[in-house]
C-alpha cells in the first residue's frame, strides 16, 4: 500500500453506519461499580428488550461480567417515544425514532431455599425437650411510698399489695404446676415507705402513717410475701435496692448519710432476722454493698441488675453503657430492673432488657396539679434463665 492509499484509509470513516441519539441527562452509558461489589449498568438507547435473557445478554455486551452468587436486576426503564437519532456515520439525515433506556444491576443474589427441602425440614421438627432445671420465677415490685395520702392513702395502697401478691401466687403455682418454675426472685425496687426525707421534709405533715407505722406495716406484709414464696419454692432470693424516699437522713435535700442507710434495706433486713430465726434456710438475701445503690443477682443463669431509678435521671440507656465502661457488673446485665417514674416501661438496649416497674401507691396530687398523667397501678412478673426472659405478666 502505498503512502496516499495510507493516508486515505486513516482518513476515511467507518464502513459501519451507527445509530447516534440524543442522551438524557443522566442516562449516559457506562458502569459504576458500588463499595458492597455490585455494579450499576446503564445502557445506551435501543429496543426493547424482552425477557431477563435480554438483559444478561445486553449488560454483557457493555463488558459486565455476572460471576456465580450474582444476579441482573432492573432498577429503572425509561420509554422515550420521540428519541432524536442519525443512523448514518456522517450525522446526516436525522430521524426521531421510540427507544427505550434502561438501568440495571448486578449484585449478590438472595440464598434461596429450595421450599420441598424446607417443608421436609419442618415435618421432622420434634417438640423441644424439657429443660433438666426449671426456671426462675421473678416478682418485680416498688414505689408503694406507704404513708403517702393521695388517693385512697395507705389503706388502699395496702390493699393493691396483696391483690398483686395473690396474682403473683397464683401465676407461679401455675407455672410451678407446668414443670417451668421452681425457685423464686423477689425484687424490691425502691420507695415502699413514703418516708420523711423527699422533698426537704416538706412533706411530713401530709402523711397518714408516722414514719415507725410505715416500717411496721412494711416489715409485715414484706413478711407475708416472702413467707407465702418461701412456703411453695425450694429456694427464694429477696432482693432490695434503696429509693430516694427511703433516705434515712438528708441536710438541705442532701443525703447525709451512707447510700446504703436507708428504710427500703432496713424494713426487709428486719423481715430477713425474723425469717432466719424461724428457720426458713431455703430463703436467700442480697443487698447492696456499703454504700452502694444498685446490686446485680444471678438468677438462673440471668444476670439481674436492680435499682430504684432515680440516680440514672430518665437516661438509663448511658447511665448503663457508663457503668460497662467502668466494669460495673450492671453495665453488663441481661435484664435491669428498675422504678421510680411510677409507670410501666419495657426497652431493649441490645442483649439487655430495661424492665421499668409501674407503681402500687394511691397516685400523686401534686404530680396532677403539675399537668402529669396518672398511669395504673403495676407490678411485674417473668420467668428467666441462661439470660433469656419470657410469659412476663402485668400483677
Amino acid at each position: 500500500m502505498s503512502l496516499n492509499e495510507s493516508l486515505d484509509s486513516l482518513k476515511a470513516a467507518a464502513s459501519t453506519a451507527q445509530a447516534i441519539t440524543s442522551t438524557p441527562k443522566g442516562w449516559e452509558a457506562g458502569i459504576k461499580f458500588e463499595p458492597n461489589g455490585s455494579r450499576l449498568v446503564t445502557l445506551p438507547a435501543g429496543p426493547e428488550l424482552g425477557d431477563e435473557s435480554t438483559w444478561a445478554a445486553a449488560v454483557q455486551a457493555l463488558g459486565v461480567s455476572v460471576p456465580d452468587g450474582f444476579r441482573i436486576r432492573l432498577v429503572e426503564a425509561k420509554f422515550d417515544p420521540v428519541a432524536w437519532t442519525r443512523d448514518d456515520a456522517d450525522q446526516a439525515n436525522a430521524v426521531t425514532r421510540a427507544v427505550w433506556r434502561y438501568r440495571f444491576v448486578v449484585e449478590v443474589a438472595p440464598a434461596q431455599i429450595p421450599i420441598d427441602d424446607l417443608l421436609k425440614a419442618v415435618r421432622k421438627r420434634k417438640p423441644a425437650k424439657a429443660k433438666d432445671a426449671p426456671e426462675s420465677f421473678v416478682f418485680v415490685m416498688g414505689d408503694l411510698q406507704l404513708g403517702k395520702p393521695d388517693g385512697d392513702g395507705s389503706a388502699g395502697t395496702v390493699q393493691r399489695f396483696y391483690d398483686s401478691l395473690d396474682r403473683a401466687l397464683t401465676r407461679y403455682k401455675y407455672l410451678r404446676k407446668a414443670g417451668m418454675v421452681d425457685k423464686v426472685c423477689l425484687s424490691f425496687v425502691g420507695d415502699c415507705p413514703e418516708g420523711t426525707q423527699s422533698q426537704g421534709g416538706n412533706l411530713v405533715g401530709r402523711l397518714d402513717l408516722t414514719l415507725t407505722e410505715q416500717i411496721r406495716v412494711l416489715r409485715r406484709i414484706f413478711a407475708d410475701e416472702v413467707t407465702a414464696f418461701g412456703d411453695l419454692a425450694s429456694e427464694v432470693l429477696v432482693c432490695a435496692v434503696p429509693g430516694n424516699h427511703g433516705d434515712v437522713l438528708r441536710v438541705g435535700n442532701q443525703v447525709a448519710t451512707n447510700y446504703d442507710d436507708n428504710w427500703d434495706i432496713e424494713s426487709l433486713v428486719q423481715v430477713a432476722d425474723v425469717c432466719q430465726a424461724k428457720g426458713y434456710d431455703n430463703l436467700k438475701w442480697m443487698f447492696p454493698g456499703h454504700d452502694e445503690m444498685h446490686l446485680v443477682a444471678d438468677v438462673s443463669g440471668t444476670r439481674i441488675g436492680m435499682l430504684h431509678g432515680h440516680q440514672v435521671r430518665g437516661k438509663m440507656q448511658p447511665w448503663l453503657a457508663n457503668k460497662a465502661m467502668d466494669r460495673d457488673a450492671i453495665g453488663t446485665s441481661d435484664v435491669v430492673l428498675a422504678g421510680h417514674f411510677h409507670h410501666l416501661h419495657i426497652q431493649q438496649f441490645g442483649p439487655t432488657t430495661f424492665m421499668q416497674t409501674g407503681a402500687l401507691d394511691g397516685g400523686s396530687v401534686w404530680w396532677q396539679h403539675k399537668g402529669g398523667l396518672t398511669a395504673p397501678p403495676a407490678a411485674l412478673t417473668f420467668v428467666t434463665s441462661g439470660g433469656v426472659w419470657h410469659d412476663l405478666q402485668v400483677v
